[in-house]
């Protein structure tokens, strides 16, 4: 059927790199720092930016000629 497809080593090396990842993979500082980072840094920073922000913009006001910044009384 393929006869003329020529096959790439280098991209059947990464492949079954790929699919055999739980064979290769090992815990060390970087691993150890990039899951932190993922895990936990990222999620507790935009949830701390998502608080920060909440009501500070009233979107309702956008189709009105009222100001998008909520004021304090």
């Amino acid at each position: 059927m393929a006869e003329g497809l020529k096959v790439d080593p280098a991209i059947e090396r990464w492949a079954t790199l790929r699919e055999n990842t739980h064979l290769y993979f090992a815990w060390n500082k970087r691993t150890t720092r990039r899951t932190l980072l993922w895990g936990v840094v990222v999620p507790v920073g935009l949830t701390i930016l998502a608080y920060s922000t909440d009501r500070k913009w009233s979107f309702a006001a956008a189709q009105t000629s009222e100001d998008l910044a909520s004021k304090k009384n």
